[in-house]
């Protein structure tokens, strides 16, 4: 038997994260990390900007689980009598707990929520446009986003926006730049790489800086949540690396984290960044 040599692509593929990695360590990130509710807290101080027109239809691409959309709805309901929202995401597993989710909310506000088991790609066509389009961490997975993002701003009303919400530089993107040697899987975009492409493009933006903060503590130790959790964060399956490699990586988390309360906090600050058309 021939052992064929692995390519480049063939070695990233076998490092992707399988739905459960992706999906156990979305929730963990959301659990230990405030930047779910920082992100909200300022939705909700400029939702009046955010959803200017009087009825307005919202896009959510990556909803997941729901666990940000359904606070995320709350919020238009205070703001607007009539709406309607469209979430996106390719995990059917997540979609369904997002539709439990939903079985708290009454009949009225359930009945003008959809969701779709479908993948935004660049040549997607939802066949309507929107007045708001939300990417919350939705971008950094993608190898190349520019396609992704022409595509969200074809789909806005006129006057629309489109919310990326992406973390920074700093914090789990510097983790992920020491590690480059032996993290196959290169797609993490943080919200200074958007910025110059939409520079490049001569989108129009504004952005606004989020503080928040990632509780690392379960991190001190090395466990299957410890692992479920770099791995997402770094877009790569942890667990084909060897175990010293695993330690080195955790340490590295460690490393750019301080004693908060008792709690070990890693600082981590995003960027709202808003298209307009």
């Amino acid at each position: 038997m021939i052992n064929k040599k692995k390519t480049p692509s063939n070695i990233a593929s076998d490092y992707s994260l399988s739905e459960f990695i992706y999906s156990c360590g979305y929730n963990l990130r959301l659990k230990h990390a405030s930047f779910k509710q920082d992100a909200l807290n300022w939705i909700a101080d400029n939702c009046s900007e955010l959803l200017a027109v009087e009825k307005p239809k919202i896009l959510s691409l990556g909803c997941g689980t729901g666990t940000f959309d359904t606070a995320l709805i709350k919020i238009i309901q205070q703001q607007k009598k009539q709406w309607s929202f469209t979430g996106l995401d390719f995990s059917e597993t997540d979609l369904e707990i997002f539709r439990k989710n939903l079985s708290s909310l009454d009949e009225e506000t359930r009945s003008r929520v959809s969701l779709q088991y479908k993948k935004f790609e660049p040549l997607t066509d939802m066949g309507e446009r929107y007045d708001l389009i939300t990417m919350v961490h939705f971008l950094h997975s993608f190898e190349d986003v520019l396609p992704i993002i022409q595509n969200a701003l074809q789909h806005l009303s006129p006057g629309g926006r489109l919310l990326i919400v992406q973390h920074n530089k700093q914090g789990v993107s510097e983790i992920k730049d020491e590690f480059l040697d032996i993290l196959p899987n290169q797609k993490f975009q943080c919200s200074d790489h958007i910025k110059q492409l939409l520079h490049a493009e001569n989108i129009t933006f504004s952005t606004h800086t989020i503080e928040a903060s990632f509780d690392i503590s379960i991190i001190q130790e090395m466990s299957l949540d410890t692992l479920l959790l770099m791995s997402f964060c770094l877009v790569n399956d942890l667990s084909k690396l060897n175990t010293n490699q695993q330690e080195q990586i955790r340490q590295a988390f460690l490393s750019r984290a301080e004693e908060i309360d008792g709690a070990v906090v890693i600082r981590e600050s995003m960027e709202a960044i808003v298209c307009h058309v």
